[in-house]
C-alpha cells in the first residue's frame, strides 16, 4: 500500500493501481512525493519502484527558467540596478532589488554600525569611502541577478 502527498495532505493508503490512475488523471505528477512500509523517507513517485518505466518529461534547456509554478521571473534593469546603488548604495538597496540578499545585507549592517563612528569623523569617512568603492566595483561587474539571470 501506498501513501502520496497531495498539497500539505498526506493521502492513503491506496494501491498501486491507483496511483498510476491519479497519475494518468493528472491529479498527481512524477513529482508527487510518495512513501510505502520499508521507505526511509518520503520521495517523489519517479524515483520510487512505482516510477519504474513511466516516461520522464524531456529536458528544455531553451525554455526559460521559471517557478515551481510555472511563472516566469522578470529581468531586472541594469539602470535601475546602477541609479539604486549611486543614491541608495550604502544601504544596500540595489542588491536587494537584483535580489542578491546576503550582500545587501551585509552593506546595510556595515552601514547602520558606522553610525556608532560618527564623532570619530575619520573612521567614519573611511567606513563610507570603501562602501563607496564597492558599490562603483558593483556597477561596473554586476552583470546578473540573484538568480543568475541577465540585467535587462
Amino acid at each position: 500500500m501506498w501513501y502520496y502527498q497531495q498539497g500539505s495532505n498526506r493521502m492513503g493508503p491506496v494501491d498501486e493501481a491507483t496511483i498510476r490512475g491519479l497519475l494518468a488523471s493528472g491529479q498527481i505528477t512524477i513529482d508527487t512525493l510518495v512513501w510505502t512500509t520499508g521507505m526511509g523517507s518520503w520521495i517523489p513517485l519517479q524515483q520510487s519502484s512505482l516510477g519504474a518505466g513511466l516516461p520522464t518529461p524531456p529536458n528544455a534547456p531553451h525554455m526559460p527558467s521559471a517557478t515551481p509554478q510555472g511563472i516566469n521571473h522578470a529581468q531586472k534593469s541594469r539602470v535601475a540596478y546602477i541609479v539604486l546603488a549611486i543614491f541608495l548604495g550604502n544601504l544596500g538597496i540595489h542588491n536587494f532589488y537584483a535580489g542578491r540578499n546576503n550582500i545587501g545585507i551585509i552593506q546595510l549592517v556595515i552601514t547602520l554600525c558606522s553610525l556608532c563612528t560618527i564623532l570619530l569623523v575619520p573612521l567614519f569617512i573611511l567606513i563610507h569611502l570603501g562602501l563607496f568603492i564597492w558599490r562603483v566595483i558593483e556597477m561596473i561587474t554586476v552583470t546578473k541577478d540573484g538568480k543568475g539571470v541577465d540585467f535587462n
